[in-house]
């Protein structure tokens, strides 16, 4: 014998109000905790060839190294400290001709000349 199971509008309106909810707050909760990565350049605003350049070159945000980032590499040009002295996020990096993270690094990276010695 097969029973049928029969649903209430009201059932089907709770449930269905139910599940995106449950999503939604999924999402958020599984955002606390992480620490957000501000860009110095957004992707979504390069050009092809620059995010080519950037493909290529394996750039990453933030290094997994910790003696090879932007800020120690030859290629980087950090911006002008602000007035607090801080070391500015971005700079600039003569192999993509544009904006990079200065805790970021790419396999182009070189070490900076220092002129000592």
């Amino acid at each position: 014998m097969h029973k049928e199971t029969k649903y209430s509008r009201r059932a089907v309106v709770r449930i269905g109000t139910q599940v995106p909810l449950m999503g939604i707050t999924a999402s958020l909760l599984s955002a606390c905790g992480e620490e957000e990565v501000a860009l110095c350049a957004n992707p979504n605003s390069l050009s092809f060839s620059e995010n080519s350049i950037r493909q290529a070159n394996n750039y990453i945000e933030s290094s997994q190294y910790d003696d090879k980032t932007c800020l120690n590499c030859a290629f980087f040009t950090p911006e002008a400290a602000d007035l607090t002295g801080e070391i500015p996020h971005c700079g600039h990096c003569s192999i993509f001709e544009g904006l990079a993270a200065a805790p970021g690094y790419c396999d182009s990276w070189s070490t900076k000349d220092t002129g000592q010695g």
